[in-house]
Parts: structure tokens; sequence; C-alpha cells
């Protein structure tokens, strides 16, 4: 149910959600305090069952506020019932993540670990739970976002992502390694499938581990 009161420009408007577990509560508080306190002034009170949210401000921020109230509730509900093993969109896992990643490099990370991944269309199915899927995709997207401006080709680009999550080196160490063993030329280019090629550079990187260590680039 929502109400919308108008006072000397200031306009408030009231949203319940029901909440019968004190843990999906807390969680939803704590999301909305997050997410929602700097758009606009919310007061959050328990009502028996449900949650009641104030959302008080002027009306542009407090629709833009209230919209944004309902994603979150969205959101944190489907965050308790999401199964990996049961597919996740690429859509959902955005949301979950804050960040696009690309399906195919975060399901060649959990088989590198020896987890059980494949995509199918816009969907990810993997035998982990929801917090490892969420936790492997933001360091994929934030392995991507340290790539962005450097020039390197698609392929490329998944190829270091996954490495760099996989084994903590920065992209310059991946790069140079990556040359050596003949998966890159000297032109920065991915002479073949990238899958392929990060399981060459991950076997040639074990073997350095073992023998050396990589110069610090």
């Amino acid at each position: 149910m929502v109400d919308t009161m108008v006072r000397r420009g200031i306009v408030e408007k009231v949203l319940y959600v029901e909440c019968d577990k004190p843990d999906f509560c807390i969680e939803l508080m704590e999301k909305v305090d997050e997410e929602l306190s700097a758009q606009a002034t919310v007061y959050a009170e328990m009502r028996g069952s449900k949650i009641l949210f104030r959302i008080v401000g002027f009306e542009p921020n407090v629709q833009r506020a209230m919209i944004k109230l309902r994603e979150i509730v969205n959101l944190v509900k489907r965050l308790r019932t999401a199964r990996p093993r049961a597919g996740i969109s690429s859509e959902e896992l955005t949301k979950f993540a804050r960040r696009a990643v690309p399906l195919d490099v975060l399901a060649k990370v959990l088989r590198v670990q020896g987890v059980y991944a494949e995509v199918r269309g816009p969907t990810i199915y993997a035998d982990t739970d929801l917090n490892t899927l969420i936790s492997l995709a933001q360091a994929v997207g934030e392995a991507l976002e340290k790539l962005s401006k450097m020039p390197l080709g698609h392929g490329l680009k998944k190829l270091v992502a996954a490495a760099m999550v996989l084994t903590g080196l920065n992209p310059m160490q991946i790069l140079q390694r990556a040359k050596e063993i003949g998966v890159v030329n000297e032109a920065g280019e991915l002479v073949e499938d990238w899958e392929k090629a990060l399981d060459k550079l991950l076997e040639a990187l074990h073997t350095a581990t073992e023998g050396e260590e990589l110069e610090e680039v």
C-alpha cells in the first residue's frame, strides 16, 4: 500500500513490505540505508510482520527513491532464493554484483577452480553457492575495469582478466608470460582461442612458480 501526502512542497510516500523473518528485515533495512540515504530521507519502522518505509523529500527525489526501493526489495528477495545450480541470468548477476560480467569468463574461472559451470544462452549454471558466484563475478568485473584503457583485443582481455583473478598477477606480468609461451604474438594479438590460451598460460605460470619467480613489471 502506498500513500502520498504533499506538505509545503515536500512529498511523503509510504511502502509496507511483508517481513516475516528477522534476518530478511535486517538485510533489507541495511540495503535500503546503504543505497537510498543519499537520494532522500528514508525512515524504517517495524510493525508486526511488516516494515513501514517512509520516504520524505522533494517529489522528483522521492519518486526516484520509491522506484529504487521497490527494486531493492525485489533484489533482496531474489538474493535469498536464487540458486546458481538452477541458473542465474546475466541480468540478475549484473544486479547482484553491481557490474556487467561476461558469463563465459566467469564460467571458465569456476571450471579452472574445479567447479562445474556452463553457460546456456544468457544464463550461467554453476555448482556453487550464490555468494561465491557473486564474489567471483565482482573480481572478474574489477579485472576487466583495470584493463578497460589498455589496447587489447576482446579475447585477450578475457584471457588476462581470468588470469588476474586466478593468479593475482598484474596485467603486464601475464602478457609477458603469454608472449613468452607464444599464445600472444609480438603485435600483442592473441593467436588462438582465449580459453585454450588460458590453459596453456596457467600451466606455464604453474611451472614458473616451481622453478623461478616472474619478473616484477
